[in-house]
C-alpha cells in the first residue's frame, strides 16, 4: 500500500482477472498479427512473438498451448473487429441509399485490400501442409463464412443453396484478386473488375 505526501495510505485498485487476462491475450494476438504481416508465417515462432510482447514462454502456453492455437486466434480476434467496422460502413453506405450490391461488394474488398489480409494468406499456404493449422483454419472460414452470408441474406433478401453458391462465388473472386496484388499494383484495373463481378452478380441473384 503506497502512502500519500501527508503519510495516509492510497489503496490501489487491484485489475480484475478477467481484464488482465484480455490485455494479456490482445498483446499476444496483435504481435502475432503484426508479425505474420512483416515476417511471414515461416519466421512467426512463439520465441518472436515473446521478444515482440516481453511475455514468457510460460505465458504464452497458458493462454494458446500450440502455435496453431496462437496463429487462428490471431485471425478470429482480426476478423471480429473487422467485421464489426465492416458491419458500420456497409450501414453507413446503405443509410446513404447505395445499391446492397454494390455496397456489400466494396465492402468486401476493402477487407480483401486490406494489408492485414496478408496474415490469413499466409495461414492459407501453411495450412495445406499443417494439419492441425487446417483443421482450425476450416474452422475458422465456417464462421466467417456464416456471418457474410448472414449480412448478404439480409442486404439482398434472398436466400438459398443459389443466393449461398453466389456468395462464395464472390468471395473466391475476391481471394483470387487479393493473391493478384502480390505480383501486380494496379487498383484502376481492379476497380474495373470489381465493377463487371458487380453486374455479374446482379445476374447471377436474378436468375
Amino acid at each position: 500500500m503506497k502512502k500519500t505526501g501527508t503519510g495516509a495510505p492510497v489503496k490501489r485498485e487491484r485489475v480484475p482477472q478477467a481484464e488482465r487476462r484480455r490485455i494479456t491475450r490482445g498483446k499476444l494476438l496483435d504481435a502475432t498479427i503484426d508479425s505474420l504481416i512483416e515476417i511471414g508465417y515461416s519466421r512467426t515462432t512463439t520465441v518472436e512473438v515473446g521478444e515482440r510482447t516481453g511475455l514468457s514462454r510460460g505465458t504464452q502456453l497458458h493462454h494458446f498451448p500450440s502455435k496453431a492455437d496462437l496463429l487462428v486466434a490471431a485471425i478470429e480476434h482480426l476478423a471480429d473487429e473487422r467485421s464489426k467496422e465492416f458491419e458500420v460502413a456497409l450501414q453507413a453506405r446503405l443509410d446513404e441509399g447505395d445499391d446492397p450490391v454494390d455496397a456489400m461488394v466494396d465492402m468486401l474488398w476493402m477487407m480483401f485490400s486490406d494489408p492485414i489480409y496478408w496474415a490469413v494468406i499466409e495461414l492459407m499456404v501453411a495450412a495445406r501442409t499443417d494439419p492441425e493449422l487446417l483443421e482450425k483454419l476450416e474452422g475458422f472460414e465456417r464462421s466467417l463464412g456464416g456471418r457474410l452470408y448472414a449480412a448478404f441474406k439480409e442486404l439482398t433478401g434472398r436466400q438459398g443453396r443459389e443466393t449461398k453458391g453466389s456468395l462464395e462465388m464472390t468471395l473466391y473472386f475476391m481471394r483470387g484478386l487479393a493473391m493478384e496484388r502480390i505480383f501486380r499494383q494496379n487498383e484502376a484495373h481492379y476497380a474495373h473488375l470489381l465493377k463487371r463481378w458487380k453486374t455479374q452478380l446482379r445476374m447471377l441473384l436474378a436468375t
